[in-house]
């Protein structure tokens, strides 16, 4: 018997993202606020900044996606603020998500160079992979100035991966 092969989409690695998003702004939101202030090197963006960017950069690709603008997104300084920037987040990770079931065609969009384009499913990509870099850069913070808190295996695939066996 032979079985139709699945076509490869992105549906699972931004179900993926969103998981991870979440995940992580809640872990951070239970540490301590100073841990917020942490840097992996003297001149890095500090946790909270981080943490903000990944939300800014999930507004970005929503805003090349479908026109969403952008927010005045502040640091984060509390754990209030962090649930904040969560819940944006997760509006911004449904809409990327809901894209990925459009068609892969080119998209335009204005930025401060001028008018630009890009395949769909290249932002889309660049979404998951933006995040992954930052929350990198908040665990290596968070270890390197003894706050620890945040563990990148927590996020994997195999997190992941045992997370929607037991949804």
């Amino acid at each position: 018997m032979c079985h139709a092969a699945r076509v490869i989409d992105l549906t699972r690695s931004l179900r993926h993202l969103a998981w991870a998003d979440a995940r992580l702004f809640e872990d951070l939101a239970a540490l301590p606020p100073e841990a917020l202030q942490a840097r992996y090197a003297p001149e890095a963006w500090t946790v909270g900044n981080l943490a903000m960017h990944i939300v800014g950069g999930a507004e970005w690709y929503a805003y090349c996606l479908d026109g969403e603008q952008w927010t005045d997104l502040a640091i984060p300084e509390t754990a209030a603020d962090l649930r904040a920037l969560a819940a944006r987040l997760a509006d911004l990770d449904a809409i990327l998500l809901a894209q990925a079931a459009l068609p892969d065609e080119t998209v335009d969009f204005v930025d401060e160079e001028g008018p630009r384009s890009a395949q769909r499913s290249t932002i889309l990509s660049q979404a998951c992979l933006h995040s992954t870099e930052h929350r990198a850069q908040i665990a290596c913070a968070l270890e390197v100035t003894g706050q620890g808190g945040v563990t990148l295996d927590d996020y994997d695939l195999w997190a992941f991966e045992s997370h929607e066996r037991s949804a």
